[in-house]
């Protein structure tokens, strides 16, 4: 791991540049870069390639540039895994660190070009791999659901409790009086 050089910025406030410091350190850990030292160094260089650019004309916050500077190091370094620039989205690479479990396994190579094992390339390459073809849109027409015989079947028994109330009151004595005999019955062996 290269030594940190002294960081002094020749534009903005120290505010600013502390308020970006902290951004990036917060968008970092929730890539799972644990290492407080490779966390520290990969931070100096994102607000060193700030710094080294021109004050923004457009008044873009420092945080916002901080950030964007990393989420451009991430697309650098995706594409450099890949090694085919124009078709690695951000999402697909990042997809892919998680796939391969980089951050855990190959700590210290996170946005590190000079140091990415053969074996995490492999595997990243792997987990990037599309397991299917792509959507399609395709047209679906509703259709009732077939629920059987049990609903036709309980509709025509309702509708018989219900136009004759005789027969409603004898069946409900006699589940009523079922259940009292069984837990008679129950409680009693």
């Amino acid at each position: 791991m290269d030594a940190l050089t002294p960081f002094v910025p020749v534009w903005g406030a120290p505010e600013e540049w502390n308020q970006a410091y902290e951004k990036v350190e917060n968008y970092l850990r929730a890539f799972r870069v644990e290492s407080r030292l490779h966390r520290a160094r990969l931070i100096q260089m994102a607000l060193q390639r700030v710094a080294d650019r021109p004050p923004p004309t457009d008044g873009t916050p420092l945080t916002t540039l901080a950030v964007r500077e990393v989420q451009a190091m991430m697309q650098e370094w995706f594409a450099r895994i890949m090694q085919e620039p124009q078709n690695v989205s951000d999402v697909q690479g990042r997809l892919g660190l998680l796939l391969c479990d980089g951050q855990t396994r190959w700590p210290y190579c996170f946005l590190e070009p000079d140091r990415i094992p053969e074996e995490m390339v492999a595997k990243m390459q792997k987990a990037m791999l599309r397991a299917g073809p792509d959507l399609q849109v395709s047209n679906m027409v509703p259709r009732e659901i077939d629920l059987g015989l049990m609903p036709e079947f309980f509709g025509d028994a309702l509708e018989t409790f219900q136009k004759q109330p005789v027969i409603r009151a004898v069946i409900l004595w006699t589940l009523l009086l079922g259940l009292l005999g069984f837990l008679f019955w129950h409680t009693r062996r």
